[in-house]
């Protein structure tokens, strides 16, 4: 961090100044400016900006949702905040930059659109009306499908967004594909207890449900959490003691579903290749994007989001390493070092890579 004064404004350059005006309850630090006072100024999402803050100045992104790694300083117009926040992703602000209620804040121009590409391949929308997919399968609309890659036997393991709440209009979909594929056990990576007992389900998710072979794990999207850990190496110890075949999902079945079947995938042999062509499957069916039709956002969504959750399973440090990782012996490593034992890794590759009777 450096000290920022106002001579160094260049007449012309985007530059809006205000204060801090509270903290909100994840440490993050809300101006009494908004989304449409940074558009006057000359800023838009996508840019890279100056934030200076009792003579310190920090680079952001400056973008409409939380689209940072863990930590990475942040400057968002997030949709349902009365003003602009400025927040380090996922952790908050840290302490020195705390308790400054009433400062004077400046922005000012980085590198106009630096970010971008990260706005745009993030942000897009997608819609929960079934007639706006038609060519996409009522299975590919709910994201349901199986999984098969590495080692993992045919009709063992299937992924998709929720069978339980009809929030995103797919889970009557949903319902019906894991019935027509007799579905047995279900991952449940949204919903607690609470939660799913006040869902208006579908008939076979209610079935699922009412078998007892649904194991609730509910995490939020940071694969570092302690909590997202030993959470989900509490279910997984526990999937091979129900019967197959298995789904895993969460809401839309997207990151946090894709974090833990790339994680299972990669356990039973699967190579980054497949790992990610099953990741990017699921912008297909929400957002029509595929890496034929558009690489830039296919590889800034593995950049952003794939990739980070493998380096951390994996132990490594650097993106161009993952085509080279042995995901077996590493992703073992990532078990046995959050509590699992061997011999509860073999079970669940067992119960993965054998077909169903």
């Amino acid at each position: 961090m450096t000290s920022c004064s106002d001579d160094d404004h260049t007449v012309n350059e985007p530059m809006l100044k205000g204060i801090l005006s509270e903290y909100n309850e994840f440490d993050g630090a809300m101006f009494n400016f908004t989304k449409e006072d940074m558009e006057k100024a000359g800023f838009t999402l996508g840019d890279v900006i100056s934030i200076t803050i009792d003579g310190k100045e920090i680079i952001a992104p400056y973008y409409d949702g939380y689209y940072g790694l863990n930590g990475d300083y942040l400057c968002v117009a997030y949709p349902t905040y009365p003003s602009i926040c400025f927040t380090a992703n996922n952790t908050g602000l840290p302490q020195e930059l705390m308790g400054l209620e009433g400062h004077a804040v400046t922005i000012r121009m980085k590198e106009k659109g630096g970010k971008l590409d990260v706005q745009q391949a993030l942000s897009m929308k997608y819609t929960n009306i079934r007639n706006e997919y038609p060519t996409l399968s009522d299975a590919e609309f709910a994201n349901a499908r199986a999984v098969n890659v590495g080692n993992i036997a045919s009709g063992v393991l299937y992924r998709s967004s929720s069978p339980f709440t009809n929030e995103n209009n797919r889970a009557v979909y949903v319902s019906a594909f894991l019935e027509q594929e007799q579905v047995k056990t279900v991952l449940n990576l949204a919903d607690s207890e609470d939660k799913i007992l006040i869902y208006d389900m579908p008939p076979y998710s209610r079935t699922l449900w009412e078998s007892g072979n649904v194991i609730l794990c509910p995490v939020k999207t940071d694969h570092t959490s302690v909590d997202y850990n030993n959470s989900l190496v509490a279910a997984l110890k526990e999937l091979p003691s129900h019967p197959a075949p298995y789904v895993v999902h969460c809401l839309e079945g997207k990151d946090r579903t894709g974090y833990v079947c790339a994680l299972l995938e990669g356990l039973c042999g699967a190579t980054y290749e497949e790992m990610a062509a099953d990741y990017l499957t699921t912008y297909m069916n929400y957002y029509l994007i595929t890496p034929e039709n558009d690489p830039n956002i296919c590889n800034t969504l593995l950049t952003w989001r794939l990739n980070p959750c493998l380096m951390f399973y994996a132990g490594v440090n650097d993106e161009s390493q993952l085509s080279n990782v042995d995901y077996v012996q590493a992703f073992s490593n990532y078990l046995l070092s959050h509590g699992m034992s061997q011999q509860q890794i073999d079970a669940l590759i067992q119960a993965l890579t054998v077909s169903p009777q």
